[in-house]
């Protein structure tokens, strides 16, 4: 039985190694250019583009230059068999690529195998536990733009554990850097409460 508890972000970093988080970063950001390419190429198509073909094209090509990025890569294992696309590593990491919303929200079909492969719940051996990631990117809505790349692990399709922001940095070490995803969390109004507080002890 999986004793280990969740993989924390640092862990899961130096464990994927800085060559596949390198491929991922240059993926998405390649695939932000490919984006704007084909709408400077054809404007006049994108008012008709639905949220899902947007999706999908930016899910292609950063599924084609990962891959042909990590292929070879010791320890990397590719499944493309439709409707599975994901990318193994090592024996402990499952990863599929998702666009993510604030909130680190993400999309899935809730198939009986997606459920399984988000709850990150499988009973295992303990020195054999496997995780699922979702690499991917923060979708702007407001701008229609690909933001930075994006890791995140999570506990079920609505309830992230932890993301994390990606951005290469050549002043770094390893070459990039990463930032926790500050929490989506609803702006409240509490001057109500503080205005009440403040009468009842005469202040």
């Amino acid at each position: 039985m999986n004793s280990e508890g969740h993989p924390d972000s640092e862990r899961v970093l130096a464990d994927l190694g800085d060559g596949f988080v390198h491929s991922f970063i240059e993926a998405v950001d390649g695939a932000r250019e490919d984006f704007v390419a084909l709408r400077d190429w054809q404007p006049g198509w994108f008012p008709s583009f639905t949220g899902r073909f947007t999706a999908n094209f930016l899910h292609e090509r950063i599924w084609d230059r990962l891959i042909r990025a990590v292929h070879g890569m010791e320890g990397i294992h590719i499944v493309d068999r439709e409707p599975v696309r994901e990318v193994r590593s090592g024996t402990r990491y499952l990863i599929r690529i998702k666009r993510h919303h604030p909130g680190d929200r993400i999309s899935a079909y809730p198939t009986e195998g997606s459920s399984a492969f988000w709850s990150n719940s499988l009973l295992t051996l303990d020195g054999l536990e496997s995780f699922g990631l979702a690499v991917g990117y923060f979708w702007d809505a407001a701008l229609h733009a690909v933001g930075d790349p994006i890791l995140s692990f999570r506990d079920g399709k609505d309830n992230p554990i932890w993301a994390i922001r990606l951005r290469r940095d050549a002043g770094n070490a390893t070459g990039f850097s990463w930032s926790p995803v500050e929490p989506d969390l609803p702006e409240l109004d509490l001057s109500g409460v503080m205005d009440e507080a403040a009468d009842e002890t005469g202040s």
